[in-house]
């Protein structure tokens, strides 16, 4: 989440950027755009493959009705506090960003701005809520078939339902999982926020790869295989861009890129878009096996980013907007402002989340109660591998780890 900064801080230095769309400066730099579109192809297809991944930790260790309780307090009521926020703050500033004046108002035009990935997530809580029922009846009808002698039908069902489970989430070469995410979210033209079914899909593989530990263990060796292909796909997908290949959402949006037509979907465009859909899969499969692989121990500076991260992205954007927007008319070369934006925005989240929201009551609010001194030993009986970070599996030999709280942390760990 806290990429998002550096996004948000890319924008008005994008070559092309609408302005219409965001407010731009005179000056551009394609090195910022290659920045944006790094981060762009993989932050929010990664995002919603680590909230699948946690409901179903979740849910397996409390209950479904946890989960949603859960869900609806730390972002059904974050989205009620900040969204009169954002009105609040969002469309003055995008006003002086396109005129250079000041005029104080509230407007709800661009909600829900940079929140929408909340949305997203309470749709998922309704979809459960909604696909409860016919699980459960489903569950009963095989139950039936199978005891009344029509158990080679009861046997087909659940293999075919296997059969897609395995062709979509739970293969190594995830080419199933790559061709359905391009076909769900073609019409949106890749883009996320208007496609809660298209996220919810990178959700449903978090959600599944909880569950997995064969695949859990494979992603965490071979992350650099997937990583090297990612880097490839983007290089291509970037060759594309210099050559003019246009995003598919310029041809898909045409209210904004007027000259366009709709014969404008040409195999290159289509070929860039597969690019994008691919890289961003395998660019978070594999920051998914790098983290567990280099980074699945404790560290008081990652564990402080990752407490913050949530206030740092709820109130980020009208502060980098704002910064870029004042820093228009200065002389400058756009990434100078670009790393000025990104700095003093996080900055100022960091500071106000050291001291206004992390021992308050705003940081039970959005985190909930920090637990400070567990530190559980995950001991696998199959291999005897040991492990110092809360697994539900061997990342090793993927067997069911046994969890025993070892000791407290000791003092000199900073807790």
């Amino acid at each position: 989440m806290v990429l998002g900064i550096v996004l948000h801080a890319a924008l008005p230095y994008i070559p092309g950027m609408p302005s219409s769309i965001w407010p731009s400066d005179n000056s551009s730099s394609y090195s910022i755009k290659i920045v944006f579109e790094f981060i762009h192809m993989w932050r929010m297809p990664l995002f919603f493959m680590l909230a699948g991944f946690f409901a179903n930790l979740i849910i397996t260790h409390k209950s479904w009705m946890f989960w949603c309780n859960n869900r609806v307090l730390r972002v059904g009521l974050p989205i009620a506090v900040f969204f009169p926020v954002m009105g609040l703050t969002l469309p003055w500033i995008w006003k002086y960003g396109r005129t250079g004046e000041f005029y104080f108002s509230y407007s709800n035009t661009g909600q829900p701005f940079h929140l929408w990935f909340l949305w997203h997530l309470l749709i998922f809580v309704l979809f459960s809520i909604l696909f409860r029922i016919p699980r459960k009846s489903f569950v009963a009808l095989l139950r039936l078939l199978n005891g009344s002698g029509m158990e080679v039908l009861t046997l087909f069902l659940y293999k075919l339902k296997n059969v897609i489970a395995v062709i979509i989430f739970k293969s190594k070469f995830p080419i199933g999982f790559m061709l359905a995410c391009g076909i769900i979210n073609l019409w949106a033209g890749g883009e996320l926020i208007i496609n809660p079914f298209g996220s919810g899909l990178y959700f449903l593989f978090g959600f599944s790869l909880y569950k997995n530990p064969s695949l859990f263990s494979f992603i965490r060796k071979e992350w650099k295989y997937y990583l090297l292909i990612a880097i490839l796909i983007f290089s291509l997908y970037i060759a594309l861009d210099i050559r003019g290949v246009k995003d598919i959402t310029e041809v898909i949006y045409q209210t904004e890129i007027r000259e366009n037509r709709p014969s404008d979907v040409s195999l290159f465009v289509l070929t860039r878009y597969s690019m994008e859909i691919i890289g961003g899969v395998l660019f978070s499969i594999g920051f998914i096996g790098l983290a567990e692989d280099k980074f699945g121990s404790y560290n008081r500076f990652s564990r402080f980013i990752s407490d913050g991260s949530y206030w740092m992205y709820l109130i980020h954007l009208p502060i980098v907007a704002f910064t870029t927007f004042f820093m228009f008319a200065w002389p400058i070369y756009p990434e100078i402002k670009f790393v000025i934006a990104t700095s003093f925005t996080a900055g100022v989240c960091l500071v106000t989340y050291q001291y206004f929201v992390r021992a308050t009551f705003i940081g039970l609010f959005l985190n909930g109660k920090r637990h400070r001194g567990s530190n559980f030993g995950n001991v696998c009986s199959a291999c005897g591998m040991s492990l110092q970070n809360p697994e539900r599996f061997c990342t090793e030999c993927g067997s069911e780890l046994s969890h025993q709280n070892v000791a407290l942390r000791s003092r000199e760990s900073g807790c």
